[in-house]
């Protein structure tokens, strides 16, 4: 069977058509009312039509903007407080060299200055904003530099593992090197009218400790002769109890040629071969090439050992008395120090001497009698050495110890062992020293230790570390006067001060250097402030964008609503028209 389907009339589909074209009108009304009260083009990003992905993408630049103010918000106050805390340590750097090169800062002046100025500056290093230490580089949760008190004098808060501090590893050294009290030098009489001075027989003493002789001595008239047998000293032989692994670190000191010492602080990632313990021996030795070690320290592993063997001798000096000297004759001996320095003993010949002289010799009545006053009055000369330059010395070099010292395991501070006939630096490193920097402990550069991201192409550097070398080189020279004070003062006392003065000044930082941290942190601030008004000129453009992409100008949109408005109204007349329309109506 057939169906027929009724038929749409055609005059319907002109009256759709019209419903339609009026709805669509009803909804532009809508959206333009919408956006006449919000101000904004669509609620969402779909009614921003094609313009939605420039909307996007202007927003997260937007908001990478902001991030990167944040940032930069929060180094500003960092970069400040930094580069005011180097201006101070700065200055109290200047302040004691001030005090030492005037040579004549008072009894105790210079200890005290050097003590209030480490104070100083180690409240300084320790500074905080945010809850973090600013110089303690990624270690920010703790201060990164140890108490004055605690640095100096040791840690005893744990009386089961007390930490030796700056002055005790000072008095090891001091007498290590002082000996017998003539600075590991003996005196003899080879002869009833000759006197010998030697060098220590032990070649680990004699690398390490006390005087060395440094020539031939020098006397003004031929009323003695000279002869005199240099030393040598053989660097210790390196020893490996197992292979290191690249991440082990140990550390060697070797004597250069100069007559100075050089600390190398290595791992074995430094040596070309670590397959087994006798190549990386090799490695290290062709490493430090002509240095001669004089001493090793590492943790177990790998265990670094050195042994000095039974070669080389010990330098001697002998003075054979010829004939009496004149009044005024001298005799003048070059000693060597283990920091690189020398001094010179004189001695002069006078009628009549005090019985605690150290820088005249009676002339006695015999040869012989000469020979017993110049050795006497050798002896009492080496005794004011020791207690005066080398001291000085000793100080300085426990001080650039104690300094170099880290918590990375066998990288503490050198400590001496005095448990054999003669001191020797210990191999194994020690526990029971106060580490002095408890920050960060990398080898990378201090600055990479905070970086801010300033824009999508560029980042800042604005780490800072209390172990730099400058601040560090700051904190070792005020340190080591404030830690040299006895309290008294004597004329052995004041001639130790003036040593130290010119020891202490050699280890205070340039003033090059310390600018050099200052100029780092200016040139950071600048470029933050720099950044931050190149990202507010930026987000000034890419929002001049988004108001364009999403805002609705309410001009623009009350022209359009009512250019619609009068659309529709015209719609509604001509369709209430189409509506009536009938054959009676076409027909009047």
């Amino acid at each position: 069977m057939t169906t027929i389907y009724p038929s749409i009339p055609a005059s319907s589909y002109p009256i759709g058509r019209s419903a339609a074209d009026l709805m669509a009108l009803k909804q532009q009304i809508d959206q333009l009312s919408s956006q006449l009260s919000s101000g904004r083009v669509g609620e969402t990003f779909a009614g921003l039509g094609a313009s939605r992905s420039d909307s996007l993408s202007a927003r997260a630049m937007l908001s990478a903007l902001d991030g990167y103010d944040v940032g930069i918000t929060s180094a500003q106050p960092r970069v400040q407080l930094i580069s005011t805390s180097v201006a101070q340590i700065s200055k109290s750097v200047v302040t004691l060299r001030n005090a030492l090169v005037s040579n004549n800062p008072g009894a105790g002046a210079s200890e005290a200055l050097a003590r209030d100025g480490l104070e100083s500056t180690i409240a300084v290093l320790n500074q905080q904003i945010g809850g973090r230490y600013v110089f303690g580089g990624r270690e920010d949760r703790m201060p990164p530099v140890a108490s004055a008190a605690v640095l100096l004098d040791g840690d005893s808060s744990d009386p089961a593992k007390p930490l030796a501090g700056l002055k005790a590893l000072v008095a090891e050294q001091t007498r290590a090197d002082r000996g017998d009290g003539t600075g590991r030098l003996a005196v003899s009489r080879p002869s009833p009218t000759s006197v010998q001075l030697r060098e220590d027989a032990d070649p680990g003493a004699r690398a390490n400790f006390g005087f060395t002789l440094a020539g031939a001595a020098v006397v003004s008239s031929s009323f003695a002769t000279v002869s005199h047998s240099a030393g040598t000293i053989d660097g210790a032989g390196p020893q490996f109890a197992q292979a290191p692994l690249p991440s082990d670190r140990f550390r060697v000191v070797v004597n250069q040629p100069s007559g100075g010492q050089k600390t190398y602080d290595l791992s074995g990632a430094d040596l070309a071969d670590i397959s087994s313990p006798a190549n990386a021996a090799s490695s290290l030795l062709a490493l430090l090439g002509n240095g001669k070690i004089a001493s090793v320290q590492s943790a177990t592993p790998p265990g670094l050992q050195a042994t000095f063997a039974t070669g080389g001798t010990a330098g001697a000096l002998t003075i054979d008395v010829a004939r009496q000297p004149a009044v005024g004759d001298q005799l003048s001996i070059k000693l060597a120090l283990r920091d690189g320095t020398t001094t010179t003993v004189t001695l002069q010949a006078q009628s009549r001497v005090d019985a605690d002289s150290a820088s005249d010799f009676a002339i006695g009545a015999t040869l012989t009698e000469t020979a017993q006053n110049i050795s006497e009055s050798l002896r009492r000369a080496l005794a004011r050495a020791s207690d005066t330059v080398l001291a000085a010395s000793s100080t300085v070099r426990a001080t650039q110890d104690f300094f170099a010292g880290q918590s990375a395991p066998g990288l503490a501070a050198r400590r001496i062992d005095f448990s054999a006939a003669t001191p020797a630096y210990a191999q194994i490193a020690s526990t029971s020293t106060v580490t002095w920097y408890r920050g960060e402990g990398s080898t990378a550069a201090p600055r990479e230790a905070v970086v801010v991201q300033t824009s999508s192409t560029s980042a800042l550097a604005v780490g800072a570390r209390a172990n730099e070398d400058a601040l560090r080189s700051a904190l070792a020279g005020l340190a080591s006067v404030a830690a040299s004070g006895s309290g008294t003062t004597t004329a052995a006392s004041t001639e130790r001060s003036k040593s130290l003065a010119s020891r202490a000044l050699a280890l205070l930082p340039t003033q090059e250097a310390v600018d050099g941290i200052t100029n780092d942190f200016g040139l950071a601030q600048a470029a933050l402030s720099e950044a931050q008004s190149e990202n507010k000129a930026i987000r000034a453009i890419h929002r001049t964008q988004l108001d364009r992409l999403e805002s609705a100008p309410a001009e623009a949109v009350v022209a359009e609503l009512v250019s619609l408005q009068n659309r529709l109204q015209a719609s509604y007349q001509v369709t209430a028209m189409i509506s009536k329309l009938s054959l009676v109506n076409y027909l009047r």
